[in-house]
């Protein structure tokens, strides 16, 4: 797709999300729960403090045209869990197959390192589960950690067929690799090898044929392009905690980021046969991120929404990306559409979370139903 320069004007609306640390948008897809508590459209989003079971919210949109702050609600479901019930941290990511939402921890670490086996995790729950009770129901979420089984499996297949990577400074290597080699949980330690990169997930969403892709924030190729990982396998992971994914392949997205200002993924949504993605710096500036201190260019990348296409002729590759919007923003978390085509993207800033949209103007156009 060539690419283009659009700026639009967002709409902000301020919400109550406490620890205000929202991460990514999806969709509600059930029409029993839009009608039950009057809404026309609404997201799911994670929050990614605190475990996953406890992370979720539903931002609802009321009935009518008032795009006014009292025009939106905020709900916090909960839900019931039987395995790892308070042992996960740092949901990134919803994506949906078959009824299912999924949720997909980063697989990282602290700022600091050292990776850590409670993000390395996916969940899953059934959204028609909540359709009828959204606060008063408990629906059983499945949690499985993978115990840093999903980086060995991406980690040997980039060596094996992936892109030429920005590769690890000694810093991240020293306490990222080395540290969790040395220090972490003995199981999830031994399936870290020397020359590993820890990958950071923020994005995810499955293909029309149930294939899960993974947007990483890190690491982004030697040309400081993002990368998307394209899974199989899922189901089973969260079946079986000791089942490993299967790396397909992976899709290098062109025309979102450049040497001097690398740009991964912090989000990914599928409409039609298009995706949408938010790119943006490989971690924050000013909060102690061993990645900068080894890639200080790495915080340089304002945030902005591409959108592309993945051939189906090929095996992986570079995608060219068109640019739908840019932002003078560092912290867009997420992006998702309503019923009738609009963006929205939610934002994290300055200890409060913000919904962006465009309203009253034509919407992207799309490539299909999603």
């Amino acid at each position: 797709m060539p690419a283009s320069n659009h700026t639009h004007a967002l709409h902000a609306v301020d919400l109550d999300l406490h620890p205000n640390e929202a991460s990514d948008l999806l969709p509600v897809e059930s029409d029993e729960l839009l009608r039950a508590r009057g809404w026309d459209s609404a997201f799911w989003t994670v929050l990614d403090e605190g475990c996953v079971e406890d992370s979720l919210a539903v931002i609802g949109h009321s009935r009518g045209p008032s795009a006014e702050d009292d025009a939106w609600e905020v709900v916090r479901p909960r839900f019931h869990v039987t395995d790892n019930a308070g042992r996960t941290e740092d949901a990134e990511a919803c994506a949906r197959l078959d009824g299912w939402i999924y949720l997909v921890g980063s697989q990282y670490g602290s700022k600091d390192g050292p990776l850590q086996s409670k993000r390395a995790f996916l969940a899953r729950f059934r959204e028609s589960d909540l359709a009828r009770d959204l606060e008063g129901s408990r629906p059983q979420m499945h949690v499985a950690r993978n115990k840093l089984r999903l980086h060995r499996a991406v980690n040997d297949a980039l060596r094996a067929f992936g892109p030429s990577l920005l590769a690890p400074g000694p810093t991240v290597r020293d306490r990222f690799i080395d540290q969790t080699r040395r220090d972490g949980p003995r199981g999830p330690a031994r399936r870290i090898n020397d020359g590993d990169v820890p990958i950071n997930v923020e994005g995810a969403t499955f293909d029309s044929h149930g294939s899960l892709l993974l947007g990483l924030r890190y690491p982004v190729t030697a040309a400081g392009q993002p990368i998307l990982a394209e899974l199989a396998g899922v189901e089973a992971m969260i079946e079986d905690e000791r089942a490993a994914p299967v790396v397909r392949r992976f899709w290098v997205v062109e025309n979102a980021g450049t040497p001097a200002a690398p740009a991964g993924i912090r989000a990914l949504h599928r409409r039609g046969d298009e995706l949408h993605a938010i790119t943006g710096s490989l971690d924050a500036q000013g909060k102690g991120s061993a990645l900068l201190e080894d890639h200080p260019e790495g915080g340089q990348a304002a945030c902005a929404h591409h959108r592309f296409a993945l051939p189906s002729n090929r095996d992986g590759g570079s995608v060219e990306a068109e640019l739908v919007q840019a932002f003078d923003l560092h912290n867009v978390e997420g992006l998702a559409t309503d019923p009738h085509g609009y963006f929205y993207y939610v934002t994290d800033e300055d200890d409060r979370v913000c919904v962006r949209y465009m309203r009253g103007e034509a919407p992207v156009p799309s490539a299909g139903p999603g």
